[in-house]
């Protein structure tokens, strides 16, 4: 009996070394088991790191886009507006030909400035000696009727010039673009550039040697000549 005793107490023992190797080896699986489970909970934690930083990154380039000034292109309306070239001058409205001294030219502008005057002949030269010049009509007839062909009665009462484009108008001398002056009455045609080189060279042969007939069309001075008169 004491025998059987002392064996059920050792097998009791062995039963529970048993258990305590099976309880371990349990132990032991389990965290086995646990391992792969960490593994996808650092992965997983790497996942919602990567997606904040991902999410982080777009809200920040949001940002910065919103940061960039927009253009924005507002619609507008052109108005045309006509342009209209106004002379550099002035002529009075009632134009018409007429014997004129050269008075000024601008080789800047083109422009050159004419003081107009009658010849008066004849029976206007009488009215105007007697109206103007106190003379009987007696007198003034007198005088008129000895007149010289090249002999008249200047009339000269409108100090307002006249303006004359020489780019524009037609051009005739009485000298050639040399300089030398024609030997007859004729006049010749000149270029507006061979008239502007007299006009710097000798410009008395344009001012003062000869006075001017100027042509007036549609009320535009249309020719400037020089004229000779004997």
């Amino acid at each position: 009996m004491k025998h059987s005793s002392i064996s059920g107490k050792y097998e009791q023992t062995f039963r529970r070394i048993i258990a305590g190797i099976c309880i371990s080896a349990f132990l032991i699986m389990m965290s086995g088991c646990d391992l792969p489970l960490q593994g996808d909970e650092t992965e997983n934690s790497q996942t919602t790191t990567a997606a904040s930083a991902a999410t982080t990154i777009a809200a920040t380039a949001a940002t910065e886009t919103s940061l960039i000034p927009e253009t924005t292109t507002v619609p507008t309306t052109e108005t045309t507006t006509e342009t209209t070239t106004v002379p550099a001058y002035s002529n009075p409205e009632s134009m018409y030909s007429s014997y004129a001294h050269f008075e000024s030219f601008d080789p800047a502008t083109g422009l050159a400035r004419f003081d107009y005057f009658d010849i008066l002949k004849g029976q206007d030269a009488i009215d105007w000696l007697v109206a103007h010049e106190g003379y009987t009509v007696a007198d003034a007839t007198a005088l008129v009727n000895e007149f010289a062909d090249s002999e008249y009665v200047y009339k000269n009462v409108n100090p307002q010039l006249r303006t004359a484009d020489m780019r524009e108008v037609e051009i005739r001398m009485l000298y050639r673009p040399n300089g030398t002056m024609l030997e007859g009455a004729e006049t010749i045609p000149m270029t507006y550039a061979d008239f502007a080189n007299l006009y710097a060279t000798s410009p008395h042969k344009v001012t003062d040697t000869f006075f001017y007939y100027l042509t007036v069309t549609d009320g535009e001075i249309t020719e400037v000549a020089q004229f000779y008169w004997p």
